[in-house]
């Protein structure tokens, strides 16, 4: 199974991914790339948003989150 289809499916199945998660789970380097090509390759939209927290040294971090569908907080304006 290709790197698209699989996180693909994982975006059927779990709702979101981060780029940590890609890295832990599919050996995936750069998210951005493979979310690109699910774009292209299966003609769907994926929503992106930035959250904040703290890292393993308690240092303040933030990253981005991929979904199929639209995070409820950013449909309301």
């Amino acid at each position: 199974m290709s790197q698209t289809k699989r996180v693909y499916q994982h975006l059927q199945t779990k709702g979101t991914i981060t780029n940590a998660q890609a890295h832990n789970l599919y050996g995936i380097r750069h998210l951005p790339s493979v979310i690109r090509d699910i774009k292209k390759e299966f003609n769907v939209s994926i929503y992106d948003w930035t959250e904040h927290g703290k890292n393993r040294f308690g240092e303040k971090c933030w990253w981005k989150v991929y979904s199929l569908y639209e995070k409820e907080e950013s449909k309301t304006a």
